[in-house]
C-alpha cells in the first residue's frame, strides 16, 4: 500500500516547503493568473492589448514558472532529501546569468523591405523584448529569494544527513 505521507522513491517523509517559499510561489501564481484573466477579459471584449499588459503577463509567467520549478525541485530532487537552502542556491545560480545575458542586437540592424523583412524585424523586436523580460524577471526573482527567512531555509529535512552543508 502506498503511504501518501512518504516519498514514493525513498520512503522518507516529504520535504516541507518553508512557509515563506510557499507564500512567494502562491503569490507568483496569483499574480500570473490575474494578468491572464485580464488579457482574456480584454480579448473577449475585442480590445487591443498594450505592450505593458503583455510585458506584465510574461514577466509574471516567468516568475511563476521559476518559483514553481523550485518548489517541485525541492520536493522531488535528490530523492526528496534536498534542503530548501540548497534548492534556492541552485536556482539563484541558474537564474543569475540572466542579469548579464547580452540582449539580442538592436532590431534597427534588420532590413524592412517586403513581408519577409517585416517578419524578420518583428521577430528581432520580440527576441529583444523577451530577453529584457527575462532580465527583469531575474532581478525580481533574486530580490524575492533574498527575502526568504534564512532560519527556515537552514532547517534540515528529515531525510538529509546531519553533516550536510548548503552548497550552490
Amino acid at each position: 500500500m502506498n503511504n501518501p505521507q512518504r516519498h514514493p522513491a525513498t520512503g522518507a517523509p516529504p520535504v516541507k516547503v518553508p512557509a515563506s517559499l510557499q507564500a512567494i510561489t502562491e503569490q507568483a501564481q496569483q499574480t500570473w493568473q490575474q494578468h491572464l484573466d485580464d488579457i482574456v477579459r480584454r480579448l473577449g471584449r475585442g480590445e487591443r492589448l498594450t505592450a505593458e499588459q503583455i510585458y506584465d503577463t510574461l514577466h509574471a509567467q516567468t516568475l511563476c514558472i521559476w518559483w514553481r520549478l523550485m518548489a517541485r525541485h525541492l520536493e522531488h530532487a535528490d530523492g526528496g532529501g534536498l534542503r530548501p537552502a540548497q534548492a534556492i542556491a541552485r536556482f539563484v545560480s541558474w537564474i543569475t546569468p540572466y542579469l548579464d545575458n547580452p540582449t539580442p542586437p538592436e532590431p534597427s540592424q534588420v532590413g524592412t523591405r517586403g513581408q519577409d523583412g517585416e517578419l524578420e524585424l518583428a521577430l528581432a523586436h520580440l527576441d529583444h523584448s523577451l530577453a529584457l523580460i527575462r532580465q527583469g524577471a531575474a532581478r525580481t526573482f533574486l530580490a524575492q529569494a533574498e527575502t526568504l527567512e534564512p532560519a527556515s531555509l537552514a532547517e534540515q529535512s528529515p531525510s538529509a544527513s546531519t553533516g550536510q552543508e548548503a552548497t550552490a
